[in-house]
């Protein structure tokens, strides 16, 4: 967790997003000023391969906790375990942008990634559904009452292709669903067809909530 991550994040949240930070703890946690004059504190990681468990413990583990969590590079996927703790600590994670929305909020460590919330809530609300639990940040695992669980992709695409498909693939390993997070656009035919040739299947929003009674 090297300073020069920090001095980096601590440059951008300054000439790229326009927040003040007005110091810096013992932990190196940037104390970061929002928009009302409230302070918050934001850890920074600098992990390359997947965000896990034993990445965030330690920043909880001391007297001093942070508000927000964030890691560079921001395409780095966060584990299930590791939101799940973040989240049982009352804290938030995501990108720099994320820690730009949440100064925008009252207490910036309830910040949550709108998108996904909605489709949590959704999934969750699904008479069919008994829990919804993070694989990684866009990854769920669905228990349905009746039927088998699932593995749900949510990629934020216009028109979904196969080459978004194959991605997908590519970054989160197998899922059973691919969901476009957008109700705008369509999904290819070919998006379907690579969708199929990994056992899976590639449906909107509308698709899903269907799907989940089955």
């Amino acid at each position: 967790m090297g300073n020069g991550v920090t001095n980096w994040v601590s440059d951008k949240l300054v000439s790229k997003e326009g927040l003040e930070i007005v110091e810096r703890t013992p932990e190196d946690f940037l104390v970061v000023r929002s928009k009302n004059g409230d302070t918050f504190l934001v850890a920074v990681l600098g992990v390359q391969n997947v965000i896990g468990l034993s990445d965030v413990e330690p920043l909880f583990a001391g007297a001093t906790k942070p508000q927000f969590v964030v890691n560079v590079p921001s395409k780095t996927l966060w584990s299930g375990a590791a939101i799940h703790h973040i989240h049982a600590a009352s804290a938030a994670f995501g990108t720099l942008g994320d820690v730009s929305r949440a100064a925008d909020i009252e207490d910036a460590a309830s910040y949550r990634d709108k998108s996904m919330g909605f489709f949590i809530n959704a999934m969750s609300q699904h008479s069919n559904v008994s829990s919804v639990s993070y694989i990684y940040e866009s990854v769920f695992k669905v228990d349905r009452k009746i039927g088998a669980s699932l593995v749900v992709a949510i990629i934020n695409t216009y028109n979904m292709s196969a080459e978004d498909v194959r991605n997908a693939k590519a970054q989160f390993g197998h899922f059973d669903v691919v969901v476009k997070s957008t109700n705008y656009g369509s999904i290819t035919n070919q998006a379907e067809a690579a969708a199929k040739s990994m056992g899976a299947q590639a449906l909107t929003f509308g698709e899903l909530m269907g799907h989940l009674a089955k």
